[in-house]
């Protein structure tokens, strides 16, 4: 899928996906329930509602699967990388009246960024 036809998701699709990036293999509706169960576990995950959404985030594209014996595996066709380029084109629209600089600022105020983070942000501008 190209990045223009990827769309935003809603918040519960989007944390499915992002389990599903953290997954080396491919991975079956139960198994993936029950790691977004751990993962968040305010939010009550059951596994059918948890089926609906690998269905149609498949019919969307994000997904692939496979059936194999009474098991259906599912498999990212969207990379995170791409997605988050669709969110941060998204938030970059949004504000399109702000200053970039003034958008990161607020981005990481906080003093929540690791050291690592910074260093990373830094090289990342040096290569630009």
């Amino acid at each position: 899928m190209s990045g223009k036809g990827i769309k935003k998701l809603p918040d519960a699709e989007f944390e499915i996906m992002r389990a599903i990036w953290r997954c080396e293999d491919a991975v079956t509706s139960p198994v993936l329930t029950e790691k977004l169960r751990v993962a968040l576990p305010d939010k009550d995950w059951k596994q059918q509602t948890v089926m609906t959404m690998l269905v149609r985030l498949e019919k969307k594209g994000f997904l692939r699967s496979e059936k194999n014996g009474k098991e259906r595996y599912y498999t990212p066709a969207v990379t995170e990388e791409e997605y988050m380029q669709v969110e941060a084109n998204s938030l970059r629209q949004r504000f399109s009246g702000a200053r970039v600089t003034g958008l990161v600022k607020s981005l990481c105020n906080g003093g929540d960024l690791s050291e690592e983070e910074i260093s990373d942000l830094k090289k990342w501008l040096d290569a630009q």
